[in-house]
């Protein structure tokens, strides 16, 4: 079972603009909105913690249920879920075990970093491709997934696992840390990728409005 939730930032003002927006949102997660100094960072933010929010109320759970781990994810014991956000988008899923997500815009790919820090099949594939900015941002988003299943983040090294793909989709290949599922999609200019420890299919989005908030 996945979920998948998606926010575009567009969508709703500065929230040092309007602080009613801060009210969506448990204290830590304010706190952590207001440090951000660039309006759409600060707009992110707000929207990782809505999407939290809408997750904990559809499970009949608070913030008070969360904890962060060592690298400040935020985690809830029985519950499975992942937030990532990028450009003009938030997006978040809801597993019934351990899952990762990442999204990127797919555009202006920084492809050093694949030829110092990707296996070299992922390395060929990208230099394969017709569309290179695509094949990158489709690896990047996949490997960062599974980098955030496992927990363990940015501290698995980019080059300690291989993003295999085939004819029906990509696999994982050699890796120390758990196996998994793999699924991407992309939506406007965005590609949108999910890890998890079992087989499953992406829906679209379950996009949330900001059309009655004010009230």
């Amino acid at each position: 079972m996945q979920k998948l939730y998606r926010i575009n930032i567009n969508h709703f003002e500065d929230p040092l603009k309007n602080e009613r927006l801060l009210d969506l949102v448990g204290i830590r997660r304010r706190e952590k909105v207001i440090r951000y100094r660039m309006p759409d960072d600060r707009k992110r933010s707000l929207g990782a913690g809505i999407i939290i929010r809408k997750i904990l109320d559809e499970n009949g759970l608070t913030e008070s249920c969360l904890r962060y781990s060592d690298n400040e994810k935020p985690v809830v014991d029985g519950l499975f879920f992942n937030v990532s956000h990028a450009g003009d988008y938030v997006v978040g899923v809801l597993s019934d075990c351990e899952v990762g997500c990442d999204i990127e815009k797919n555009a202006n790919a920084p492809l050093e970093v694949a030829e110092h820090y990707f296996y070299h099949s992922e390395l060929a594939y990208i230099k394969a491709a017709k569309n290179k900015d695509k094949a990158f941002f489709t690896l990047w988003t996949l490997k960062e997934s599974y980098m955030k299943m496992t927990g363990r983040g940015m501290s698995l090294p980019l080059d300690s696992f291989e993003v295999v793909p085939t004819a029906e989709g990509f696999v994982l290949g050699k890796s120390s840390e758990r196996p998994c599922f793999f699924e991407t999609m992309e939506f406007d200019g965005y590609i949108f990728s999910v890890s998890s420890e079992r087989a499953f299919s992406l829906h679209n989005p379950l996009e949330i409005a900001f059309d009655d908030i004010y009230v």
